[in-house]
């Protein structure tokens, strides 16, 4: 850090370097010198007068906060290091000595400002004016002929800026106190000043206070507090950081079981030791060691195994039995001894049983919050199931009306029915009725309310006509019945050409207008009416004409740009029904030449342009060839099966839930197929389960931590079975209790996903049903979630740095400068376990004996300060490895150059920049094998 920065020992403005004394003991007189240009060159010339006076510190009554940059220990803090200096940082870089009454010396220059720490109790700072002040014994108070040591200017090494002042205090903390810092005048005209008001006429210069003066009263400029804590910086207490012994490590392999006889009044378990032995199990929590698999009893194991299935197995017959973890999920109700698949590594393990257990018993414990956090969840739902309830009700009166007022009707009624919204309603052909009747050979009016008055079976025109209105419209719409018309219903089309002369004779140009507009509009009548005959065509059973009416139009539709959703012909037709007739305008170009290269003649008449039909023109035998004529022939008992199914109300009223009721996901939710089935759900909980198990039961997430000393580190990894099986018993738990409370579930969801506080959120386990039933345990996990290496770390370090550094170093990164910082790997999430021990989870890959940890101070913040001295006395390589020389409540005093470190050159001069260099506390690091962290002897 020392290599990016510059220090200055002072900075100070021309007119302060032009101060006639060098001792600040008086007011600060100087003799400015003029020069006079002119034609004869530079004449210098002395002012008349006495000594010009600089302001001094007797004319300031405050300093603007806004100048203070930072300070350090920051304010409020209850824990700092004892072993740091005190600093305050100003952003104008010539404040400590702008009002100075002195010139320098020999590279020194006493600062105007003295930073003073003072223990709080005792020395309350007072109100006062202008500035409050503190009433303190000299001997607390630094020496002022060594204040020029502690103020200093920084900038970055080799830029011009940006520069900033320091202050700092030579104080050596006293452990566990309460600190008051302040920033004091260092003269007495200062002192006067701040206590009575500015510009004072000070009787006596010099410095504010003495060693041996007694009590002081002082104003104070700025000021804050904090507290230190226990002795010990980031290097004394990392380097105390050890692997835990082999003793120690013997609580951590897990937790001693006793499964002799699971069952109160059963027989014991089957065991190869000797009668009457106890039959014991070690069961590993969420963390545990590397390398140290739990020593288990076989036998008793294989036959807890075949026990607890026919248990399970009895709990079918409505006896009370053990529970089946994970079967409501997966829709299964025992489980068989011998099964493989996560199911049974799940159940017929004591271990993995005790860890699903202890799911279940987090869920019961915590109910009541739970299922109040799972109601505000489900509002939505709850209004979805409301609608679909009533729609299901609407569905079954509107069925039964249907089945019973028209279903049973006649395709006169039927058709009577439908024509008040024949512009509407859709029949089989996608049309609506009013286009298909217009389509076919029976009168418009067919469906137009005048003629369906009049064909009322009771009405009084037919009963005095004798008129039978549903033999009527059978025959009309099958063409038996042909009404007078003029012409066919289409020609073959003809293409309008300009008459001759028509350049030149304004007659032939206007006639030889009217003639090709009307030849557009008769274009264009006709693409209507051949994208509304195919579909007819095709729901009545004329195939091969759908296909020919289709064929004709397929040119013109080439000029359409195809609408999202097209799929087929009777789509790509439909487009021409939404067209206006200026754009089908400009598409009836194509009509003669589609119908010269598809002769729709060859399966249908087609009649010539203005040729009038004959009066006893009739559909005959062939109906399907007179289409283009007459119109598609309707099978009336058809149509009205198709009506009567646009008229059934359970698609429409499903239709009208699907458009009120939207399911943006699925994952979450049980879709039902039929309205009257109401919509499961499963709440979301995305809270890491982790913390919860430390939280409630700590010995399980790390059997046997209360017992890991101070100061020790040890490699863990994550127990991925008892993960699983930890998830499943929440989820498990958490679906019987919404069951129980008429939650609408059906059991299959999974609330909990998360058991990692991952800083992504993403998931640790996938939804329990979807797991795969052939599986482990531990491949259900996602993400690395049961493959984690996790370092943890106990001791004052993690309370008093909780911020520091932590990361995994590859171990050919170990011998490259820097540790290859680029290579490390950082932790993927942080466990706070309390606040003297944590645990850092990294995902490593291959062989994680091959690994080392690095612990570095996070070097947000630059400190100054001297180390602890310790007993035996380190190697002093490096002024860094500079220890403090006087005891707790004494003064550093580096007047003159202490002893210079091995590997470091010695000043060109000494001075407080060099005081800084040297004080400066360098960001330190430690690096730890993970064999030794796991306790391998190599």
């Amino acid at each position: 850090m020392s290599e990016d920065l510059q220090f200055a020992p002072y900075l100070q403005s021309p007119v302060g370097g032009a101060i006639r004394s060098t001792v600040p003991n008086g007011p600060a007189l100087l003799d400015p010198g003029l020069t006079l240009l002119g034609p004869g060159g530079e004449i210098p010339v002395r002012p008349p007068g006495d000594a010009l006076r600089m302001l001094g510190p007797e004319a300031v009554i405050g300093i603007d906060t806004r100048h203070v940059l930072r300070v350090d220990p920051p304010p409020g803090i209850q824990d700092a290091e004892p072993n740091y200096l005190v600093c305050v940082e100003f952003d104008a870089p010539q404040l400590p000595w702008l009002f100075t009454p002195a010139r320098p010396s020999e590279g020194m220059l006493r600062p105007w400002l003295v930073l003073v720490a003072v223990e709080t109790a005792g020395h309350p700072l007072q109100g006062g004016g202008p500035l409050p002040f503190v009433d303190v014994d000299a001997t607390a108070l630094p020496p002022l002929d060594q204040s020029w040591q502690w103020a200093h200017v920084q900038r970055p090494a080799g830029q011009s800026g940006p520069l900033i002042s320091r202050l700092l205090c030579p104080l050596h903390l006293r452990s566990d106190t309460d600190y008051t810092a302040c920033v004091v005048p260092a003269f007495q005209g200062g002192v006067a000043a701040g206590l009575s008001g500015g510009l004072t006429e000070v009787d006596q210069h010099g410095d504010a206070w003495r060693r041996d003066q007694g009590g002081v009263r002082l104003p104070v400029y700025y000021s804050w507090q904090f507290h230190t804590g226990a002795p010990g910086d980031f290097e004394q207490l990392a380097t105390a950081i050890v692997p835990l012994s082999a003793e120690e490590r013997g609580p951590l392999s897990g937790r001693t079981v006793d499964i002799t006889q699971p069952w109160l009044h059963g027989p014991p378990l089957a065991s190869a030791d000797p009668p009457g032995a106890r039959q014991t199990i070690t069961v590993q929590g969420v963390l545990q060691l590397v390398d140290s698999p739990a020593e288990q009893a076989v036998t008793a194991l294989a036959d807890f195994a075949s026990r607890v299935a026919r248990h399970i197995s009895r709990g079918t017959e409505d006896a009370v039995a053990p529970p089946l973890y994970g079967g409501r999920p997966v829709v299964r109700d025992d489980v068989e001894d011998g099964e493989s698949g996560w199911l049974a590594e799940l159940n017929l393990n004591p271990e993995t049983r005790i860890a699903a257990s202890l799911g279940a018993g987090w869920v019961r414990e915590n109910q009541e919050w739970l299922m109040a956090r799972a109601w505000d969840q489900v509002g939505d739902v709850r209004e979805a199931n409301r609608l679909r309830s009533r729609t299901a009700f609407c569905t079954a009166v509107a069925d039964s009306v249907y089945r019973r007022s028209v279903q049973t009707l006649s395709p006169d009624e039927t058709l009577g029915l439908a024509a008040a919204v024949g512009d509407r309603v859709r029949t089989g052909s996608e049309l609506p009725l009013r286009t298909e009747v217009v389509v076919s050979p029976a009168p418009n009016e067919l469906v137009a309310p005048a003629l369906r008055r009049l064909l009322r079976r009771r009405g009084p025109v037919a009963r005095r006509a004798g008129l039978d209105g549903e033999s009527y419209v059978r025959r009309t719409l099958s063409g038996e019945l042909l009404p007078p018309l003029p012409t066919a219903m289409l020609t073959r089309p003809v293409e309008a050409r300009q008459l001759a002369g028509e350049d030149s004779v304004e007659l032939n140009a206007k006639v030889g207008t009217a003639l090709r507009a009307t030849a557009t509009a008769r274009g264009a009548r006709t693409l209507r009416l051949l994208s509304a005959m195919a579909p007819s065509a095709w729901a009545n059973g004329f195939d091969t004409q759908a296909g020919a009416l289709t064929a004709l139009v397929a040119r013109p539709a080439e000029g359409i740009a195809p609408a999202e959703g097209t799929t087929g012909p009777a789509d790509a037709l439909r487009m021409f029904q939404a067209l206006s007739a200026v754009e089908l305008s400009d598409l009836t170009g194509g009509l003669s030449p589609a119908f010269a290269e598809q002769s729709p003649d060859a399966v249908m008449t087609l009649a010539e342009p203005d040729t009038a039909l004959s009066p006893d023109a009739s559909m005959g035998d062939d109906p399907g060839a007179h289409i283009l004529e007459f119109g598609v022939p309707v099978d009336a008992h058809g149509m009205r099966e198709r009506l009567a199914q646009a008229f059934d109300p359970g698609p429409l009223l499903a239709a009208r839930l699907d458009s009120t009721v939207t399911i943006l996901s699925e994952e979450a939710l049980a879709v039902p197929a039929t309205p009257g089935e109401p919509v499961m759900t499963a709440p979301d909980f995305p809270a890491p389960m982790a913390l919860a198990l430390q939280d409630t039961a700590g010995d399980w997430f790390l059997p046997g931590s209360g017992t890991i000393p101070d100061d020790r580190a040890v490699l863990l990894q994550a127990n991925a079975p008892f993960i699983a099986s930890f998830m499943v018993g929440v989820n498990d738990e958490m679906n019987g209790e919404m069951r129980w409370r008429e939650y609408p579930t059906d059991l299959r969801g999974s609330p909990f996903t998360h058991f990692w506080p991952r800083p992504d959120g993403e998931p640790d386990v996938p939804p329990v049903h979807a797991w795969d039933p052939d599986g482990t345990l531990s491949a259900q996990l996602t993400l690395g979630a049961g493959e984690l290496d996790v370092l943890l770390i106990r001791g004052r370090l993690v309370r008093r740095y909780p911020q520091m550094v932590v990361a995994a170093v590859p171990a050919q990164s170990v011998g490259a400068a820097d540790l290859g910082q680029s290579t490390w790997e950082h932790p993927k999430m942080v466990l706070t376990l309390d606040e003297r021990t944590c645990a850092y989870a990294f995902v490593l890959p291959g062989d994680i004996h091959d690994w080392w940890f690095v612990l570095a101070e996070n070097s947000y913040r630059m400190r100054f300060g001297f180390d602890n001295p310790v007993v035996p006395a380190p190697p002093y390589r490096h002024w860094s490895d500079l220890s403090w020389q006087v005891p707790e409540g004494g003064f550093a005093d580096l007047s003159a150059m202490p002893a210079v470190p091995e590997q470091e050159p010695r000043p060109d001069r000494w001075n407080a920049a060099t005081v800084a260099m040297v004080s400066l506390q360098r960001p330190f690091r430690v690096v730890m094998s993970a064999r030794k962290l796991i306790g391998d002897p190599r």
